[in-house]
């Protein structure tokens, strides 16, 4: 199958390689790819009225990128072109409902110990839900605090964490299966609902990368240089970092209100 080859010569993320395979197969079940159009692809994004403009576009590029690699550059839906629309902030969770996710876990119970840990883990580093299932507890470092994280495409990178994860992750060491050296020892998938029901619980919708998030939200709310925060959140750029942080207001200024310092000076 032709789209097999496709991936095998251009290799993916996992994530991205579910995306692209759900657009490119769609495609190609309603439109003939050596004949289609600018306008059938339009079309095709047209009548996907459950995508936002952020999937419709990776979508879309999807397919171009389809159609480039079987037919060459000279192919005329290439020509095709859709606006990326501003998206609009991405939930993350304010520091009341951060503490009040923290409270919440019962740490007399093992689900509960685990469920700390990784509340803290991810949102001391913003470690995405892939990283968080794939990770190791060979390549944890409780004494020193690190940790190795393979980010998209598999390239490894640093990542550090707090002395209060750090106990959290201690503590749910002993509980761990003998066996498997992943981390937290779930699914990408698991990790998913279990964070969905986190939210239930509380009150407000919430998934793994509301965490992520929340990681540079609060982190930049709390002082944390731009420079800083992008590596310490294995972001590619200084943009991707003003993108994690939508959600900051004017009102999170407060604490910085030069006035402020000076008549305490």
């Amino acid at each position: 199958m032709s789209i097999n080859s496709f991936f095998a010569e251009n290799p993916l993320s996992p994530t991205t390689r579910l995306l692209y395979t759900r657009a490119i197969s769609q495609f190609l079940e309603r439109y003939d790819p050596e004949k289609c159009t600018a306008g059938d692809i339009l079309d095709f994004l047209d009548k996907k009225t459950t995508w936002g403009n952020s999937i419709r576009y990776t979508a879309s590029v999807a397919i171009k990128r389809y159609l480039r690699w079987k037919f060459g550059d000279s192919h005329p839906a290439l020509r095709m072109r859709i606006k990326r629309e501003d998206a609009m902030p991405g939930r993350s969770l304010d520091i009341e409902r951060a503490a009040k996710l923290l409270a919440s876990f019962n740490t007399s119970k093992m689900t509960g110990v685990r469920n700390l840990a990784i509340a803290c883990l991810a949102m001391d580093n913003g470690l995405r839900v892939s990283e968080l299932a794939r990770l190791k507890f060979s390549d944890v470092d409780l004494i020193h605090r690190k940790l190795v994280v393979r980010i998209k495409g598999g390239k490894p990178k640093d990542a550090t964490f707090s002395t209060y994860t750090a106990s959290c992750i201690a503590a749910w060491a002993p509980y761990r299966r003998i066996g498997d050296d992943r981390l937290f020892q779930m699914t990408r998938d698991g990790l998913r609902v279990t964070v969905r029901r986190w939210g239930e619980k509380l009150g407000f919708t919430m998934s793994p990368h509301d965490l992520r998030r929340t990681f540079a939200t609060i982190s930049s709310q709390s002082g944390a240089p731009s420079r800083l925060l992008q590596v310490a959140g294995r972001w590619s750029s200084i943009e991707m970092v003003e993108r994690y942080t939508a959600s900051i207001t004017p009102e999170d200024f407060e604490d910085y209100f030069p006035v402020n310092r000076v008549i305490r000076y």
